[in-house]
């Protein structure tokens, strides 16, 4: 299995190649999102690595060493990640999470982030625990209900993952659809 260290030099590979910067702040921020869609569109987590809800915002404790005293951080300052570790499924399904965001201003993306993570229940349920750890559970249980049903109330935009899922997904309509032939 990768990393979470695997995952944010991969992160910030990609970013980098399409002429971003990426704050310390975003990044970790980034790697929860990842996590969890990956959790919703392959039934596992993207790494074993705890997340856990900081003031602000999800943090990933072993990345935050490579973050440390820096407001941007580059691939380059993780030599030790291996994004060939990622499976392809897993790069796939990042590159739909990372494409939500390609038109958001760099220096904004992590505090855009900090809002959305603090207005959806993983974190805000982990704030109020004693070890404050996001469990993979309660990503898994959160997005897949947002995932399902759109009129559930959520923050950050839910990415386009039918095609790069383990799982099946249907649209709105098909499930209209669906229900009317079942009535019928």
């Amino acid at each position: 299995m990768s990393s979470a260290v695997d995952v944010a030099r991969y992160i910030l590979d990609q970013r980098e190649a399409r002429g971003h910067m990426t704050t310390t702040f975003a990044l970790q921020k980034l790697l929860y999102y990842c996590q969890s869609w990956n959790l919703v569109g392959n039934d596992e987590p993207l790494f074993d690595d705890v997340i856990e809800a900081w003031e602000h915002g999800p943090v990933v404790r072993s990345v935050a060493p490579y973050c440390s005293g820096r407001h941007y951080i580059f691939a380059r300052e993780i030599p030790c990640g291996r994004p060939d570790e990622i499976p392809t499924m897993g790069k796939l399904l990042i590159d739909k999470v990372l494409g939500l965001y390609e038109d958001v201003d760099d220096s904004c993306l992590g505090d855009d982030l900090e809002a959305m993570s603090h207005a959806e229940l993983p974190w805000a349920d982990a704030r109020k625990a004693d070890d404050k750890t996001i469990s993979t559970q309660s990503m898994l249980d959160y997005y897949s209900a947002v995932q399902a049903n759109p009129t559930i109330e959520h923050a950050a935009p839910v990415p386009p993952i039918a095609e790069v899922s383990k799982r099946t997904f249907i649209t709105e309509s098909d499930a209209e659809w669906l229900a009317n032939l079942l009535a019928g």
